[in-house]
């Protein structure tokens, strides 16, 4: 907890690595490149990434990523999927920067390790954007929109997870100001 307002030299202070989510790095989505049509025998798909360029080539039954061989494999509906090269499993995305599915570069989604030190924040941001309000907590809610029909029980249910972050945040700040006086910050 303490991590999430800076103080960095506490030893129980964890953080996830910026370069490990899902969603800081290219991906390669079997799927919607189907949509595009990248892969027709014989299509060559330029993707840009920020200043990195891929280049895809199909070559039956597999693609060429930058110059590595990835086979791509159909089901039974007809949807196609990549075969990591590095585990052989199928998956729906690459990352072409290590040319491996999800598990083998090691990376995890952003939503498991965000907002996870307040219990319930991330539902009451949920919430707030289901009826159209400022996603801040404490925010005032405005009246019913007239074309929402769930307004009110959503906004009960805001006030109620609200009443409990108050609760909680009032419980760390005393904890932070216990540590700072420990520390010397402010005086005793």
């Amino acid at each position: 907890m303490p991590g999430t307002f800076g103080l960095l030299d506490d030893p129980n202070f964890s953080h996830f690595p910026a370069g490990r989510l899902v969603e800081n790095r290219a991906r390669l989505d079997a799927h919607k490149l189907n949509r595009i049509g990248a892969f027709a025998e014989g299509a060559v798909t330029q993707l840009q990434w920020h200043e990195k360029e891929y280049q895809l080539a199909r070559h039956t039954p597999e693609i060429l990523v930058n110059g590595n061989h990835v086979l791509v494999v159909w089901d039974e509906q007809a949807r196609p999927w990549f075969e990591c090269p590095a585990c052989r499993r199928r998956c729906k995305h690459l990352y072409p920067d290590e040319l491996a599915c999800r598990t083998c570069c090691q990376l995890d989604y952003a939503c498991r390790h965000l907002y996870r030190t307040v219990p319930n924040l991330h539902r009451v941001m949920r919430l707030r954007r289901l009826v159209g309000v400022d996603q801040r907590p404490f925010a005032p809610l405005p009246k019913r929109p007239r074309h929402h029909t769930r307004f009110y029980r959503i906004a009960a249910e805001i006030r109620v997870l609200e009443r409990g972050l108050v609760g909680h945040l009032s419980g760390v700040n005393q904890n932070l100001e216990r540590r700072a006086r420990l520390r010397g910050i402010i005086p005793k």
